[in-house]
C-alpha cells in the first residue's frame, strides 16, 4: 500500500546497504549478557514474525538524530538561562530601571529550557533512569515538588557552607526555578508550624526578591552541571564509551544488550511517559478523572506548572517528542518506529498513530487559554485533549506493542484507562 509516510527512496537504499554490511560483520557471535530498563518489566527477545527490519539503524537514527541532540540543546540552554537569571539578579541588586525587562527575559529563558526538557522527559533511557531516576530528578523532580522546601533553602543558601548538590531534588532544578522566578507572592509557602524559614515574612520585599533570585542563580548553575553530566553520560569520554554507543552496539559481542530487540524495547518503554505521566498525571488527575486535591472535580491545584502556567506547553512538547521518535526526527527523513511498523506490515497502525498524533497536536496548538483557565471555565476542552491523547496511548498499548513483538512497561501493564 502506497502512503505519504512510506520510506523515502534514499533511506530505503541506505537501509538495504547497511543491513548487508551489518549482518556480514556481526554473524560471528553474540554475548550472553543483557541489560534491561530499571523501571520496567523484563524485555521480550522475540521478534515480529515477518521482521527483516534493521533495528540497529533504528537505534542509530533515534540516538544521533533525536535523543542526543535534545540533550545537547538542553545543555546549551541551561547556560543561557543562568546568564539571564544573573542579569536579573544584578538589576534587582542595583535597583535598575530595567528590572521588569530582565525578569521577563529570565522567565522566557526558563520557558525555552522547559520546552526542550519536556521533550527529554519522553526520552528517559539509560542514564536518566539509573539509580531510581537520580539524575532526572535532580534536573526536574515533578510531581515531587515542595515550595516550602525551596523557601527553606533560599535562607539556608545565604549562610556559609551551603552545597545545593547535597540537597534533595524537590529543593532545586527546573521546578524550584519556576517557583523562584514566577511566584508573585513573596511570603513563604510553608503551612506546617515550625517549618517556615525564620523571619522571612518580616523582611522587606526588595530583600526577599533578591534572595530568591540569588538562589535561582545557584540552582541554575547546578542545572548546568547536571545537564553536562547527562550529555557526557551519553556521548562518553576519550577513555570510556557513552550510552549512545551502548544502544548502537546492541546485540554485538560483549554488548550490554544480548539482543538488539531488547535495546529497541528499552527505547519503546520511554514512550509510555505520555501514558502514565502526560495523560494520567497531567490531564486525568487535574480533570478529576482520578482523585485530586479537590476530590473528583476539575482542580487547578493539581496542574503541573502552577506558577508559570506552562502546563499545556509541557503536554504539547511531550507529544512532539513521541512524534519525533515515531517519525525519526522533525523532518521525517530519519528512521523511526513508523518505519519499523511499515516494514512488518502494520501499515494501518502506523497511519493511525501518525494521524492521532497530528490531531492532538493541532488541537492543543489552537487552544488560547492556560490549562488552569480551561479547568475553571471549559473543562470539556481538557477532556477532549485527554480523549485525543488516549487514542495514541491505546494504540501504543495494543497494536504498536503487538505488531513489533515488544513488551509493555510495568507502569502501563494492566492499565485500562
Amino acid at each position: 500500500m502506497v502512503k505519504l509516510f512510506h520510506l523515502k527512496r534514499d533511506k530505503l537504499v541506505l537501509n538495504i546497504v547497511v543491513t548487508i554490511v551489518f549482518f556480514s560483520l556481526t554473524a560471528c557471535g553474540e554475548s550472553s549478557s543483557s541489560t534491561q530498563g530499571i523501571q520496567f518489566s523484563q524485555n521480550s527477545s522475540s521478534q515480529p514474525a515477518t521482521d527483516d527490519f534493521n533495528q540497529t539503524l533504528l537505534l542509530e537514527s533515534l540516538t544521533d538524530n533525536v535523543i542526543v541532540p535534545t540533550y545537547e540543546k538542553f545543555a546549551e540552554l541551561t547556560i543561557l538561562q543562568e546568564s539571564a537569571i544573573s542579569n536579573y539578579c544584578d538589576a534587582l541588586t542595583d535597583q535598575a530601571s530595567n528590572i521588569s525587562e530582565m525578569q521577563i527575559t529570565a522567565q522566557q529563558s526558563w520557558r525555552e529550557l522547559m520546552a526542550v526538557w519536556q521533550m527529554a522527559e519522553v526520552m528517559q533511557i539509560g542514564p536518566l533512569v539509573e539509580n531510581n531516576n537520580s539524575l532526572r530528578n535532580k534536573i526536574y523532580s515533578w510531581p515531587n515538588v515542595s515550595q516550602c522546601a525551596v523557601d527553606q533553602d533560599v535562607v539556608l543558601s545565604e549562610q556559609g557552607g551551603y552545597d545545593i548538590s547535597t540537597r534533595t531534588p524537590s529543593r532545586k532544578g527546573l521546578d524550584a526555578i519556576e517557583y523562584l522566578l514566577f511566584n508573585q507572592n513573596l511570603d513563604h509557602s510553608c503551612t506546617v508550624f515550625g517549618t517556615d524559614p525564620q523571619g522571612w515574612n518580616n523582611r522587606i520585599d526588595e530583600d526577599r526578591a533578591i534572595a530568591r533570585c540569588n538562589f535561582a542563580k545557584v540552582a541554575a548553575i547546578e542545572l548546568i552541571a547536571n545537564s553536562q553530566s547527562l550529555v557526557t553520560e551519553w556521548n562518553g569520554t576519550s577513555s570510556e564509551e557513552g550510552y549512545a554507543d551502548t544502544l548502537k552496539d546492541a546485540g554485538q559481542i560483549e554488548s550490554a544488550f544480548a539482543d538488539v530487540h531488547d535495546a529497541v524495547n528499552d527505547v519503546s518503554d520511554a514512550l509510555f511517559y505520555v501514558d502514565t505521566l502526560t495523560k494520567d498525571a497531567k490531564l486525568a488527575t487535574p480533570l478529576g478523572i482520578f482523585v485530586n486535591d479537590c476530590g473528583l472535580v476539575p482542580c487547578g491545584e493539581n496542574v503541573e506548572s502552577q506558577f508559570a502556567f506552562n502546563s499545556l506547553d509541557n503536554i504539547l512538547n511531550n507529544i512532539r517528542a513521541i512524534n519525533m521518535i515515531f517519525l525519526g526526527g522533525d523532518d521525517d527523513v530519519g528512521i523511526g518506529f513508523e518505519d519499523y511498523l511499515i516494514d512488518v506490515g502494520a501499515d494501518d497502525t502506523a497511519q493511525k498513530m501518525r494521524d492521532d498524533l497530528t490531531n492532538v497536536t493541532q488541537f492543543i496548538e489552537d487552544i488560547q487559554q492556560t490549562l488552569t483557565e480551561l479547568l475553571e471555565q471549559n473543562p470539556e476542552q481538557v477532556q477532549h485533549v485527554h480523549d485525543e491523547l488516549k487514542k495514541v496511548t491505546d494504540t501504543l498499548k495494543t497494536d504498536f506493542i503487538q505488531g513489533l513483538a515488544l513488551e509493555l512497561p510495568a507502569t502501563s501493564a494492566g492499565d485500562n484507562d
